[in-house]
């Protein structure tokens, strides 16, 4: 069963035109129940109160797609229209709505296989199977017809998935790393120092969407931890490290520690300068009418520079 789905009818009466309220028509009809949408809208033959018009029509990547006409204001629910006449320019059952036409369009869930006769002998990575509902015809009791639409058609403004991307991948907070260790004060040559990177958290992931269209989830997650001491004493570490409590006492940390092996009274400074850089990977899911999967490698972020001092333990006779 493909998304056909009928809308139900209501009954509506009409009445004369007053301030704030839309006349659709001036007889009593039966007219089909709109779609919520999150919006008023105006129906053949039903009245209407607090429909949005003029304005900008939405575009893809900010908040709908372009329809072709149509319009809703910069706040609030989005308004298109047909013939003059106001509809919700998004539904949570039937779709986009699609001024050009007057009817609505939503991609199937479960699209038949490349082949299928719904396809019409199109290929699939040509363009998408969509359920389309035209309420404003024939009284809207044909319910949802299965057609064919190319990638880019004439009228519709394209998806601009890349912009989409962008937007799902900023909203991912990749955090600064801040280098910590243990002992803080002054470590010894060949003991046991802890290091773990604070504030190394997977951040929540990143989406971005067009409801009912296309939504990109960006999942991001942490792949190494890369310490640096300068003069060649490096480390590298598969976790961001675990802080250190004073109840582990002398215990080595059990995924990010180093020994060092010569002290820092070589340096002018006396300390060592430190930093630590995170990489993360983030996992990209598209769903819609082309979905996808890919990982984005490389994104690190680095430390301020930290110091540490390392003294070297003298033997007395």
């Amino acid at each position: 069963m493909l998304n056909a789905r009928k809308p139900a009818r209501r009954i509506a009466a009409v009445a004369s035109m007053t301030a704030g309220l839309m006349l659709c028509s001036a007889v009593t009809a039966t007219a089909d129940e709109p779609p919520s949408g999150g919006a008023e809208q105006c129906f053949p033959n039903v009245i209407c109160a607090g429909a949005n018009s003029g304005g900008k029509t939405p575009v893809p990547g900010s908040t709908a797609p372009a329809g072709g006409g149509g319009g809703g204001s910069d706040s609030g629910p989005q308004v298109c229209s047909y013939h003059g006449v106001p509809w919700a320019c998004h539904d949570p059952q039937w779709g986009w709505f699609d001024s050009g036409q007057g009817c609505y369009f939503r991609p199937l869930d479960n699209p038949p296989p490349a082949g299928a006769s719904e396809w019409g002998g199109h290929d699939p990575k040509d363009g998408a199977l969509y359920s389309k509902v035209c309420p404003q015809t024939g009284g809207g009791q044909d319910g949802a017809e299965v057609v064919f639409m190319a990638n880019g058609r004439p009228g519709q403004a394209p998806i601009d998935l890349a912009r989409l991307k962008q937007q799902a991948f900023d909203r991912v907070a990749f955090p600064q790393p801040k280098g910590r260790v243990k002992p803080d004060g002054t470590a010894v040559v060949n003991s046991p120092v802890w290091l773990w990177a604070e504030g190394a958290v997977p951040p929540k992931p990143g989406v971005a969407e067009i409801p009912g269209v296309i939504s990109v989830t960006v999942t991001p997650r942490l792949v190494k931890a890369d310490w640096d001491f300068g003069n060649g004493l490096k480390t590298t570490c598969a976790t961001a490290g675990t802080p250190y409590d004073d109840t582990y006492g002398p215990a080595e940390s059990p995924d990010c520690g180093y020994r060092f092996t010569v002290g820092s009274g070589t340096r002018k400074s006396g300390v060592f300068d430190g930093t630590v850089t995170t990489y993360w990977e983030a996992d990209v899911v598209v769903t819609g009418p082309n979905p996808d999967k890919y990982t984005l490698k490389g994104i690190r972020r680095q430390s301020a520079v930290f110091a540490l001092r390392v003294a070297e333990m003298q033997v007395l006779n």
